[in-house]
């Protein structure tokens, strides 16, 4: 059992990199329609990336065996390789994360400089006011 959960959060790990290896490339070239497309996809990863992860630390809890004796070897493995999964899908959402704010603060910077307003550069997330101003980019 704890294989099989094992394997499926690395499959759905493998899915949540090449998604956002997709959307790095896809933010560098200002093809933003697609990096809002995969957003739906990647928030239902994630939310399988939740379950399974509860799943198997429920099997691990009813185990109640030394740690030295939790996994086979064959479960260990597996775990390495999630582990290792996981660090990668870390560092690739955190670059991710950091292009998508210059983004954010690049457009709010030119709104406000288009608006003649003091550039509000933070890390709230707030909107925009209403205005009859319209942005081509």
């Amino acid at each position: 059992m704890l294989i099989q959960k094992l394997n499926q959060i690395n499959s759905t790990l493998n899915d949540l990199i090449k998604i956002t290896q997709e959307d790095i490339k896809n933010i560098k070239k200002a093809n933003h329609f697609e990096v809002f497309k995969n957003i739906s996809i990647k928030e239902e990863k994630a939310e399988l990336f939740s379950k399974l992860k509860s799943e198997i630390d429920e099997i691990l809890i009813k185990r109640n065996k030394p740690i030295e004796e939790i996994f086979t070897k064959e479960e260990e493995i597996l775990f390495d390789v999630f582990r290792d999964k996981l660090t990668t899908f870390h560092e690739l959402h955190k670059k991710f994360s950091k292009l998508a704010f210059s983004v954010y603060n690049f457009y709010n910077a030119l709104l406000s400089e288009l608006k003649q307003e003091e550039p509000k550069i933070d890390y709230s997330n707030t909107n925009i006011p209403q205005s009859h101003l319209t942005l081509k980019a």
